[in-house]
């Protein structure tokens, strides 16, 4: 996985003492890894896999100085300044089996894993070079324009805070790039954070791709978060050694529940990320193995191995010799697969959500002629003839001064570019058609003096009054119902249900997912159900039958922006030839 944390100008004292001098578990006091720059824009100051110092770290996040001097990289900052972003923190982590495997492997394997984890961090950070590496220039940064690249220090640790093995690399990126002109200016942060989990799932294929290379290891079926695990590795080690990460999970849960009920409906993807990072800062104790040398802590670590019943001698062998065979998909093979995910994602994607998915199918020799090849795939499927660039066109072409070296035009941003398909505009035509040819189908109209009665008692405001008039009253075959977090909809939606009811209609409550179906029965009285069942229910009239559609039912769709495309569009077609029933989505 790959975290991305904003640093504030005075966090580099974390780094520097919990991270630089040990008591996070750094290499450095058993004298193994010192922490390194890195980075091209390191290797055009000069100091690329310099060992990093706490007064390096002070200088340049510190205060936005040269590390090596003090001087000048363009605007300094102040380390008291809580306002200014002094870089960004990056931490690498391999998976749970892969950091048993260096935990208790022979020296020989352990290495290898160490060896991997660099190769595959080195490539995510390449890859983020390439995609993230820019700064902006004009008036108010209109201008996005290309950098010698990115200036960073990283550090490389063993533990978990409950001194569990976790192998892991901390990646710190300067908040100071240096323009091609030579000017030092802030990183257009907005590329790192649309790369981010690209990188990171870019970062865990080059880690299966060195690992297969170098110890024969195979591993599970990639999930949608690009993460698989390496086969053989006992689960009693992974689930004992995973103490952190439980307590974390179980807050994190806990805290996206409560904030979910708040809220009214599902958290987005950032919403979610942001509970799992209170979670962290919650459940974050002091780390207690700084000073004891590697060696001992592994030879603790296969104690308590031999103590669970899986001596490492046992069952490595079997580990490493399994020489998995990886199908070696064609650009022809990979093409389709990929588009048929990103159309179940979402109605519009970006090339960072390409690469996610190209990196869960192929595989390469090493970690970087894999990246390479994740590039070089990506922009196949984006060349396909049923992917359409939603980019409009320029009101002139810009000349070559003009233009970076990805090709775009400065006033143009790298990341920004949307995408979509000619199946997914297809399907959307068909649901606007639906739309409008059913303005002034005049169904599900409730009588005025039903809709009167039960807004009388609703204590509604005005404006949820007149929502919900226009809902009983409006005759739409799809009606819409907009409004944010907060504003009552499930309340109002509560009264058009039992004004609907009263005239004599049956209403139906859907949601994208199972939280917001639950949310919406408990709040507006209907009988939830998630998209996707309801949908597996319709197959056949019969089966619609069952599900309790009739001549005079009333489908409401919560959260239809959350909903897939053609989920979508099996509702307007379900629904309208099972006798045109009105459909409200909120």
């Amino acid at each position: 996985m790959l975290s991305l944390v904003p640093m504030a100008p005075s966090a580099w004292r974390y780094y520097a003492e919990e991270i630089a001098t040990g008591r996070e578990d750094y290499y450095a006091l058993a004298a193994e890894r010192p922490g390194r720059f890195l980075g091209r824009g390191a290797a055009a100051l000069g100091i690329a896999d310099d060992e990093v110092c706490a007064l390096g770290l002070e200088r340049l996040f510190g205060h936005g100085l040269d590390p090596r001097d003090g001087s000048q990289l363009g605007r300094s900052f102040s380390p008291d300044n809580p306002r200014a972003v002094a870089g960004f923190a990056l931490t690498f982590s391999a998976p749970k089996t892969v950091s048993v495997l260096w935990a208790v492997g022979e020296p020989e394997v352990a290495q290898s894993v160490a060896d991997a984890h660099d190769a595959a961090v080195a490539a995510s950070m390449a890859f983020l070079e390439d995609h993230a590496a820019f700064t902006r220039r004009g008036h108010n940064g209109v201008l996005q324009v290309d950098t010698d690249g990115l200036v960073a220090a990283s550090f490389v640790h063993r533990t978990s805070r409950a001194s569990d093995p976790q192998l892991h690399t901390h990646v710190l990126v300067a908040n100071k790039v240096r323009a091609k002109d030579g000017t030092w200016l802030s990183l257009d942060a907005r590329e790192l954070f649309e790369c981010q989990k690209a990188a990171g799932m870019l970062y865990k294929a080059a880690l299966r791709v060195e690992l297969t290379r170098s110890l024969g290891v195979s591993w599970t079926t990639v999930d949608d978060n690009g993460i698989a695990e390496i086969v053989g590795v006992p689960d009693i080690l992974v689930t004992n050694w995973s103490a952190r990460r439980q307590e974390l999970k179980a807050l994190g849960d806990e805290l996206i529940a409560k904030r979910s009920v708040e809220l009214g409906r599902s958290l987005r993807a950032n919403e979610r990320a942001e509970c799992f990072q209170i979670a962290a800062y919650r459940t974050r104790t002091p780390k207690v193995d700084a000073d004891t040398p590697t060696a001992e802590l592994r030879e603790r670590w296969r104690s308590e191995a031999v103590s669970w019943g899986e001596e490492p001698e046992r069952w490595i062998s079997g580990v490493t010799t399994r020489r998995q065979q990886i199908a070696d998909l064609s650009a022809a093979e990979v093409v389709p697969t990929v588009l048929t995910r990103l159309e179940d994602r979402a109605a519009t994607w970006g090339r960072a959500d390409v690469v996610e998915e190209v990196t869960r199918l192929v595989d390469g020799p090493d970690a970087d002629s894999l990246r390479r090849r994740v590039e070089a795939l990506a922009d196949e499927v984006l060349r396909s003839r049923a992917v359409i660039c939603l980019a409009g066109p320029l009101p002139a072409d810009p000349p070559e001064s003009l233009r970076r070296q990805d090709g775009m035009a400065a006033c143009e941003r790298h990341g920004a570019v949307r995408f979509t398909t000619t199946d997914t505009l297809g399907r959307e035509a068909e649901i606007l058609e639906a739309v409008a040819s059913g303005e002034r189908a005049n169904v599900r109209v409730v009588p005025k003096s039903i809709a009167a009665e039960v807004l009388a008692s609703s204590g509604l405001g005005e404006d949820q009054r007149n929502a919900v008039l226009g809902l009983l009253g409006g005759g739409e075959r799809i009606a819409l119902l907009l409004g944010p977090a907060g504003a009552g909809k499930s309340r109002a939606l509560d009264a058009a249900r039992r004004a609907w009811e009263t005239a004599g209609y049956s209403v139906v409550g859907l949601a994208p997912s199972a939280m917001a179906a639950s949310v919406l029965a408990e709040e507006a009285g209907l009988r939830g159900e998630t998209l996707a069942k309801f949908l597996l229910g319709l197959a056949s009239e019969r089966a619609a039958a069952t599900a309790g559609l009739d001549a005079r039912s009333v489908v409401i769709l919560d959260e239809a922006g959350m909903a897939r495309t053609d989920d979508l569009q099996r509702l307007v077609r379900a629904v309208h030839i099972l006798g045109e029933r009105g459909q409200i989505i909120q």
